[in-house]
């Protein structure tokens, strides 16, 4: 076999593998990062990343958490440079430009606030273990910390929402 053809099929390899993924890897950049660009670029970023490694790659059929753990910790490395970016501004007001189309009204919009309460770690484990449905140990091994730690972010986060949304 050639090197151009042993290159295109590994490409079809590695596109026909992530391709599934890519939707949830947006929504996790973007629960993280909360700015649609970021969330794109994170998840070209990944793509990279995980281009390079393929090779080592355990099980490429099955590549969801592979891409999640490359995902989530490129996010939580490129949060602070983000905010350093955005200048002066606050969570809440870099969030307010990529709210969906449609207008937050009512108890969704004061959850939209609570959540832009959180720091990146804590916004990463309510969503990887509520939204995703990993436990609190997948998503310590997602974010690269301790299970003790990644419980610790998970109370810290639950109970700044419950004070926002005066849910105490």
């Amino acid at each position: 076999m050639s090197r151009a053809a042993s290159s295109v099929s590994v490409d079809y390899g590695f596109t026909s593998a992530v391709r599934p993924h890519v939707r949830r890897l947006f929504a996790l950049a973007y629960s993280i990062l909360r700015d649609r660009h970021e969330a794109d670029e994170a998840v070209q970023e990944t793509m990279v990343l995980a281009w390079r490694s393929w090779a080592k790659v355990l099980d490429p059929d099955n590549p969801g958490a592979w891409l999640a753990k490359i995902c989530v910790r490129h996010c939580l490395r490129q949060r602070p440079a983000l905010l350093r970016r955005r200048g002066s501004m606050s969570t809440d007001d870099a969030s307010a430009p990529e709210i969906a189309a449609a207008p937050l009204t009512g108890r969704m919009l004061d959850l939209d606030r609570a959540y832009g309460k959180l720091s990146s770690r804590q916004r990463a484990i309510v969503v990887l273990t509520y939204h995703h449905g990993y436990t609190v140990v997948e998503a310590a091994g997602l974010m690269g910390c301790a299970a003790g730690t990644a419980r610790s972010h998970l109370a810290r986060a639950l109970a700044t929402l419950r004070k926002e949304l005066g849910d105490d």
